[in-house]
């Protein structure tokens, strides 16, 4: 997924940045930037955590 397709992903869902945090470990600051559009740069193992978590959470739904 491209940066675009996740934060669109991460809002039809309704997650939230804490919930991501949570999940996958991430550190909260570099999920908050990312998904404001503060930055566009993701760790490549923090993007695999973060668009398993999204697919997960849409598989559930």
């Amino acid at each position: 997924m491209d940066n675009q397709e996740l934060r669109k992903r991460k809002e039809e869902l309704g997650l939230i940045n804490y919930k991501i945090n949570y999940k996958t470990g991430v550190h909260l600051g570099v999920i908050e930037d990312f998904f404001s559009g503060k930055t566009d740069t993701l760790d490549a193992k923090a993007r695999e955590k973060i668009e398993a978590l999204i697919l997960a959470e849409a598989k559930k739904r």
